[in-house]
């Protein structure tokens, strides 16, 4: 058990070393045509070809060479100049003494870095030269890199325009890789700079969505951006939850008949583009109708009144039969380019009498229901309507009496198409229904009777 946990702390601890070394790059410096002429008399008399390689570092690095096909690499030479340490390195090339020196994978060693690998080739006679460079070092790594680095890191944590001001320091470097490139990091800085600002402000003013859409915008530049990040999380969890409230309200408000508050949140769920905007949009439409409705005064509830007629009707009853005006209801929608519906029903006041079982004769009860259609408006402010009922009209048959000696109930009954006209004044409404009745028992028309003239008044709203 104390082996294994050896073993285990053991391979804990190389493994996490080699996780915490750093890496190291190189840069070619050689500048045009280079000769080596630091040869090796004896290899030089045996016929084998040599080249040279001039290894430049910081002073802080320590490096040590090694290769796939040398057994040692001849470092012939060591300098120092300011804080810059030079390597000089004498390399066989080609074949000599059987073997080939072809396709030398040089390497690279400093303590706490990883190795450099990486191929050299060499001509007979060629010299190179090469600079190794901690990337992440701030010190003894030169101009460009020290502030670069240093621009990096601040950069990293957010401090946007300490960050610039080292980039800007890296490019008056001599030192500067050609292939820096410098102004694009100044110009995601500039970004970011734009962007902050304008994020907070959507923020503050509780456009989530869009400030979300700019903070995840400044991570695309910086992934290490930690305020931008939690900034972009509030603002989405924020959006969702209002969004919520403001449509769970608009559509509380728009079940209660309150369309003005309804209207207010829902536009809110459309100006925030939330999940349910489309939802939020068809009841504005909704709103929007019942609005318009409200306007032009579609709805109409009107009473009708319809006076008695006096009906003497030839062996029935030498008197004038006891009639009553006609009474009732009616409702419709009245709208100015489309055709819509409408619905009456009327009754006399002795319909009730006649079910409580009055025998009285002459006592005469009507019913009528009726329905139809409203047809666009015609001219200001008047609409037409037509359609078609049913009346009935009661009597008590005394020829034909029950067993307790009492008249039976009939009932007369008649089709009753009509038409009429109703105008608008403001919020008042005037009806006029001319109806005619085609008895269901010709013998019965007196009785019945063919005309009715309905009056009506009521509102519109």
């Amino acid at each position: 058990m104390r082996k294994n946990l050896l073993l285990y702390i053991f391979i804990f601890i190389t493994v996490g070393s080699l996780y915490a070394q750093r890496t190291l790059e190189r840069r070619e410096t050689t500048a045009g045509l280079s000769v080596f002429v630091d040869k090796d008399p004896e290899i030089d008399q045996a016929g084998g070809g040599q080249a040279g390689a001039i290894i430049s570092c910081p002073i802080t690095l320590e490096l040590s060479f090694s290769s796939n096909v040398d057994r040692t690499i001849d470092v012939y030479k060591t300098e120092e100049r300011g804080d810059v340490r030079f390597y000089y390195l004498r390399l066989i090339v080609g074949r000599y003494r059987g073997a080939s020196y072809a396709n030398r994978l040089l390497e690279v060693a400093a303590p706490g870095f990883a190795p450099l690998r990486f191929l050299l080739e060499l001509q007979p006679s060629e010299s190179k030269s090469f600079e190794i460079f901690d990337p992440n070092a701030t010190v003894g790594v030169g101009c460009f890199y020290q502030h670069f680095n240093e621009g990096t890191e601040l950069f990293q944590k957010a401090l946007y325009n300490e960050a610039r001001e080292k980039y800007r320091l890296s490019m008056e470097c001599t030192d500067m890789p050609a292939d820096a490139d410098i102004p694009a990091k100044i110009r995601d800085i500039d970004s970011i700079l734009v962007l902050r600002p304008e994020a907070d402000k959507l923020f503050d003013q509780l456009f989530y969505k869009d400030a979300s859409t700019a903070y995840l915008k400044i991570v695309s530049y910086n992934v290490d951006d930690q305020y931008a990040q939690s900034r972009a999380r509030e603002a989405v969890r924020l959006f969702t939850d209002n969004c919520k409230v403001y449509f769970d309200g608009a559509e509380l408000h728009f079940s209660n008949g309150d369309y003005a508050e309804a209207k207010k949140l829902y536009e809110m769920v459309l100006t925030m583009s939330c999940p349910k905007s489309t939802e939020a949009g068809v009841r504005l439409v909704d709103i929007q109708k019942i609005e318009y409705d409200r306007s032009k005064r579609i709805q109409v509830v009107a009473y009708e009144f319809s006076p008695s007629p006096s009906l003497t009707v030839p062996g029935y009853s030498d008197d004038p039969l006891k009639t009553q005006a006609l009474i009732g209801l009616t409702v419709g929608a009245y709208k100015e380019k489309k055709f819509s519906g409408y619905f009456s029903l009327r009754f006399t006041p002795s319909i009730f009498p006649a079910m409580q079982k009055d025998y009285e004769k002459s006592l005469r009860s009507e019913f009528n229901v009726s329905a139809g259609w409203t047809t666009m408006k015609l001219q200001v402010p008047v609409w037409g309507f037509f359609g078609i009922g049913y009346t009935g009209v009661s009597s008590w048959d005394y020829e034909d009496l029950n067993e307790d000696g009492n008249p039976t109930f009939r009932m007369h009954s008649a089709i009753s198409p009509e038409i009429g006209v109703l105008g608008k004044l403001g919020p008042l409404v005037l009806r006029y229904t001319f109806q005619y009745r085609f008895p269901l028992d010709k013998d019965r028309k007196e009785y019945i009777g063919q005309i009715r003239n309905v009056f009506g008044v009521g509102i519109c709203f």
